[in-house]
């Protein structure tokens, strides 16, 4: 996904709002805090907080910019079910609205003498767990104001106000947690006593660690495998009564899976000020994550594009000489019958020059995954022109190379450069892997290529030193390089030429044993029934 710096600058102010809102002490706080981030983030005339209430089945006015609070409350009451946000308050559903006077599905009231005529409209629903406590709205007197985006943006916004608003509201009004309030806590909170014993996990606690309350109830919390970045030991906080707030770590669920997550807790004292229990609230972070992560690779790309534009303008000066050069010389002694070799030589130059030249083309448009993916070539002729290319380097390194085909002839719907470009880069890397292997007698590449299915099999196999379970999920990530002078791009653009032409890629290794990389690449029939081309 593509993040330009204008939705950058909107995650920064959602995290800050966030951040804001946890911290917040009451309803009325929490709802100035979301009234500052509208007006930073978008344009509207009024925006409106309520409060349903479940026993007169209605909406209440709880805060509003805009209007006046007090005039707005004692107009007709809003019902669940009737009107906008009525009908959001009913079905739990963000509603977006272009132009309110033209939409005649669902009508939207309209007070003219005392506020802003509205126009656009969008609202989203306060929700906690299973249950809706209130629902934002926004408006403008203006049309087509608001998309799809910014229903997203502010929908983030309420639910993570619902959940403190709602917790909030009811610890100042019982002072104590009831099972019913946890339940309907979006983040998952348990309570260890002064023993370190789980005395409370709520539902999306459950949710989250895979874990039932019946499991952990009463159990030691050393049981639940949670690791904090920056703790050797993270349950050490229950003796030191260290707190934490939003602290990144990682939670081992029942079944084995990772999860990234944020970690908050408090603690509640005695009336002697010794410890009585802690409370530890986490969430899944994995998918925020995930954004961060695409957020730094989109800076990575765009100064990729910058170098480039540099690098691309000095590699393509000496090359034009070098293809002339070769041209010169093909004309003058291409002919001759005793220099068959210098023939063969000049036109590898000749052909691998021009084949830089549109591999640099296709460097400088990486960032937009742009590649030439209409050609046809054959299997074969490619194999015997990546081999004879890499043969010296091969033999240098005393590696022996071992070819099978159990078909010839197959065509393939891809591009001759994209599918030279495949091969050499993971030749390189098996190369690679080769001349770190201490024992040199036995070094060994594999190529075997079949054709079954409408598909092309192609296993390419070293008995090199391998890869790391950790780095194998991250090797085809743009610019992630586990070699000391890698630049990272060779496996993405790998990835993503074979994943756009219809194929599939695999790759099962094993530290010190060595690597097997398995293409499955649809034969000219198949790629036209799936592709109509």
């Amino acid at each position: 996904m593509d993040i330009d710096k204008h939705q950058y600058s909107d995650l920064e102010l959602l995290s800050e709002t966030i951040g804001m809102i946890t911290k917040a002490k009451d309803f009325q706080v929490t709802a100035e805090i979301i009234f500052n981030f509208i007006k930073k983030f978008i344009k509207f005339d009024m925006a409106v907080i309520y409060k349903i209430n479940e026993k007169e089945h209605t909406l209440e006015i709880v805060s509003c910019l805009g209007t006046d609070t007090e005039k707005l409350r004692k107009r007709m009451p809003f019902r669940i079910g009737e009107g906008a946000v009525g009908l959001v308050a009913k079905n739990k559903k963000p509603i977006l609205i272009n132009d309110v006077l033209e939409f005649s599905e669902v009508k939207v009231r309209q007070y003219y003498n005392e506020d802003p005529i509205i126009r656009s409209f969008l609202a989203v629903p306060l929700v906690v767990g299973d249950k809706t406590i209130g629902i934002l709205s926004v408006s403008s007197s203006k049309i087509n104001q608001y998309d799809d985006y910014e229903v997203q943006v502010i929908n983030i916004i309420a639910s993570q106000a619902a959940v403190l608003l709602e917790l909030n509201n009811n610890i100042t009004e019982t002072k104590k947690f009831s099972n019913k309030i946890l339940d309907n806590v979006n983040s998952g909170i348990m309570v260890i006593d002064n023993m370190n014993r789980i005395t409370i996990f709520n539902k999306s606690a459950e949710i989250i660690t895979g874990y039932k309350i019946d499991e952990l109830l009463g159990k030691d919390i050393s049981v639940l495998k949670l690791k904090l970045e920056n703790e050797e030991n993270t349950w050490k906080f229950l003796k030191s009564q260290e707190t934490f707030f939003e602290e990144p770590g990682y939670l081992v669920k029942k079944d084995n899976n990772i999860l990234r997550i944020r970690f908050s807790t408090s603690f509640m004292y005695n009336d002697d000020n010794s410890i009585k229990s802690c409370i530890c609230i986490f969430r899944d972070n994995t998918e925020i994550e995930k954004l961060q992560k695409q957020i730094f690779m989109a800076d990575k790309l765009a100064a990729l594009g910058r170098l480039t534009a540099g690098l691309v303008h000095e590699i393509r000066n000496p090359l034009l000489p070098i293809r002339n050069a070769s041209e010169y010389l093909l004309s003058k002694y291409g002919d001759e019958e005793n220099n068959i070799e210098l023939s063969i030589l000049l036109n590898i130059i000749r052909e691998e020059s021009n084949r830089l030249n549109r591999v640099i083309d296709q460097f400088v448009s990486m960032s937009k995954d742009s590649y030439y993916l209409i050609g046809s070539c054959c299997l074969d002729e490619i194999i015997d022109e990546v081999l004879t290319l890499l043969k010296f380097t091969i033999n240098k390194n005393e590696i022996r190379l071992n070819l099978e085909y159990i078909n010839r002839k197959i065509e393939l719907p891809y591009n001759k450069d994209n599918l030279k470009q495949v091969f050499i880069n993971l030749l390189l890397n098996a190369i690679d892997a080769l001349k770190l292997k201490e024992d040199k007698d036995d070094r060994i590449i594999e190529i075997r290529i079949e054709n079954k299915s409408n598909y092309a099999f192609i296993d390419i196999k070293d008995n090199g030193i391998g890869i790391s379970e950790k780095d194998i999920n991250l090797i085809f990530d743009p610019f992630y390089t586990t070699k000391e002078y890698g630049s990272g791009i060779g496996l993405s653009i790998v990835f993503n030429i074979i994943k756009k032409s219809g194929g599939d890629i695999f790759i099962d290794s094993n530290i010190n044993k060595g690597t097997m990389v398995s293409l499955m690449l649809p034969i000219i029939q198949e790629r036209k029934e799936h592709y109509g081309n």
